[in-house]
């Protein structure tokens, strides 16, 4: 912010001085000691013992020349409390290249009051005189401020330091002496502050299961002021409560005298509707007047009926997956050995989870058909369901709170919200077929012909017979043997997915070992 600080002089204004005086106006305006309850200068409790500092004064404590150009060397400012006096004289040397001219300073004001202050500057009306004497007009001295501006706040108890330039543009280069002085102008308005507390360990019952609809608490304000003033209290917890005047209405705001200290009694209600999760709440009572707010005037322990809530909200259930596992027996005739796992998310942030349900249905031509529900109340969101037969199926996945709570029928059926999930639709078999292929030559045949998923199939190859001059005799096994589980031909190995050969004139003997499909085998014989 940039200013002009030269002020044409009045004719009939007498020069005081013979240097550059400039006076801080520092205006006091209000503010608050957040110090708990008590006066200025006393010792108090409140909740504890604080001891308060004298008050001190507002006043400039250092004032230094950091920079210049064509400014004489005995330019050393002076000052006082409310002043400064630059002791400025403008000079530009015989030789010298610099043509500004300009003073730079540092200042410090210290507010070792209670109270905040505006700063501003008051007027100044300089007389500027060249080295003939003759004056210059004076628009030609501006001042620029630098980490303050004017009307900014110094707090109490706090320094401000900042930066106060002086730009001079004469016609001419020359020595010149800037005479004038200002009377320092300090005003401090009134001040003062409201001040409130409520008795250390303050404690009401708002309990509805005794009877009782309303509690009081004294609140004791002091009025620093010595005019009366207007106040509000409030609580900090108007989710639960609310202040009541002693009809039941709403406290309205109230009126102190100047000077004065008086105890008020003010009256607490359950805000309608409010539910506590707690036999006792704490909250906060304030004080607010004119710009202040929230001046804490201390706490207040409630007691009221606690109420067991209970979430209403069943467990949201994601991400249902299902994975096949092999079969139960290796009895191959026992169409009912299938296995699977059904996996899931399963969150319930409050009262978390009592039980989870899976419910499974068969699915033909895209129709679900109920097939069995089924429970469990493990931790982890997983289910084994053994017990099924080929075919496809669909699992929905709903769960129950601890406090009891499901979704409803309609929602399972549709299964079409966050408190139901259901499986993609899945096809899944654990009994499968053992063959030859059609071109596997002069073989009679390979047994058994099925095999559940996951166990080792051992079959027997037998060759075909033929008639010869010996008699009849059966063909020789080739030592050339393909197999094919799935549709994807396997490779001779010991462990699963794998096979291994073994053959005599007569028969050969095949194991698969962990079979997941249908086992097709190709080879053939000869009379070789």
């Amino acid at each position: 912010m940039r200013k002009k600080l030269l002020i044409k002089k009045e004719n009939d204004k007498k020069v005081i001085n013979t240097n550059i005086a400039m006076s801080i106006l520092l205006i006091v305006v209000l503010s608050f000691v957040s110090v708990g309850y008590a006066l200025y200068s006393q010792v108090t409790n409140v909740k504890g013992t604080i001891t308060l500092k004298p008050q001190g004064k507002i006043a400039i404590t250092d004032v230094q020349l950091t920079s210049s150009k064509n400014v004489r060397d005995d330019s050393i400012p002076a000052f006082a409390d409310d002043s400064v006096d630059f002791n400025l004289t403008f000079e530009k040397v015989e030789g010298s290249t610099e043509d500004e001219y300009q003073a730079v300073y540092s200042i410090t004001i210290d507010n070792g009051t209670f109270y905040d202050y505006d700063f501003n500057l008051a007027n100044f009306q300089p007389v500027i005189t060249n080295s003939s004497g003759i004056e210059v007009d004076p628009t030609y001295l501006n001042y620029t401020l630098e980490g303050i501006s004017l009307g900014d706040s110094i707090p109490a108890m706090e320094s401000v330091t900042f930066t106060l330039i002086l730009d001079f543009n004469p016609l001419e280069d020359d020595t010149y002496s800037v005479d004038g002085g200002i009377e320092t102008e300090l005003e401090e308005q009134p001040h003062g502050s409201l001040l409130g507390s409520i008795p250390d360990g303050a404690q009401g019952d708002l309990r509805a299961s005794l009877g009782n609809d309303i509690t009081s608490v004294s609140v004791t304000v002091i009025n620093s002021y010595q005019s009366p003033r207007e106040f509000t209290l409030s609580i900090s917890d108007t989710s639960h409560f609310k202040l009541v005047n002693s009809n039941g209405g709403n406290l309205e705001s109230i009126t102190i005298n100047g000077g004065t200290t008086e105890t008020y009694t003010i009256n607490i209600k359950r805000v309608d509707g409010a539910i506590f999760t707690n036999d006792s709440l704490t909250t906060n009572i304030s004080l607010s007047y004119s710009d202040v707010s929230n001046i804490n005037c201390g706490n207040i322990s409630i007691l009221v009926d606690k109420v067991e809530l209970k979430d209403e909200t069943p467990p949201e259930i994601s991400d249902v997956l299902v994975s096949i596992n092999d079969a139960t027996s290796d009895d191959t005739t026992n169409q009912n050995v299938g296995s699977v796992d059904v996996s899931w998310t399963g969150v319930d942030a409050e009262a978390g989870v009592k039980k989870y349900y899976v419910v499974a249905y068969t699915v033909s031509n895209n129709t679900e058909k109920y097939y069995d529900t089924f429970e469990t109340t493990d931790t982890n969101p997983k289910l084994t369901i053994t017990g099924l037969a080929d075919g496809s199926y669909v699992f929905k996945v709903y769960g129950e709170n601890n406090d009891g709570y499901k979704p409803g029928d309609d929602q399972i059926n549709s299964c079409n919200d966050k408190y139901c999930s259901k499986s993609s639709v899945g096809s899944f078999d654990w009994h499968y077929t053992v063959s030859l292929t059609s071109n596997s030559t002069n073989i009679q045949s390979i047994s058994p012909t099925e095999v559940n998923r996951g166990k080792n199939l051992t079959a027997t190859i037998t060759p075909s017979t033929y008639s010869s001059q010996c008699g009849q005799n059966s063909y020789t096994l080739s030592n050339t043997i393909e197999v094919k589980m799935g549709g994807t031909t396997i490779t001779s190995g010991n462990t699963a997915g794998h096979y291994n050969y073994n053959r005599s004139n007569n028969s050969g003997t095949l194991t698969v070992y962990g079979v997941t499909g249908d086992i097709t085998v190709y080879t053939t014989a000869s009379n070789n």
